[in-house]
């Protein structure tokens, strides 16, 4: 999956009620300004993106 992809995948998850969605959320936001944590919720995101192109492969059930 290409960068900018992966990123239109990620933001589409903004309006979800779900933990990927509050992530996300606070990402755009900057929530508490801190450089670390905003590290922390990219690497969140891209597991979540990860395990969402895995399933839709059929390498993981859903």
């Amino acid at each position: 999956m290409a960068a900018e992809e992966m990123l239109n995948v990620i933001m589409s998850w903004e309006r979800e009620n779900s933990h990927r969605g509050r992530l996300v959320r606070a990402f755009k936001s900057n929530l508490d300004n801190d450089p670390a944590k905003q590290a922390h919720r990219l690497a969140l995101l891209g597991i979540h993106a990860e395990k969402q192109a895995k399933r839709k492969a059929g390498l993981v059930p859903a």
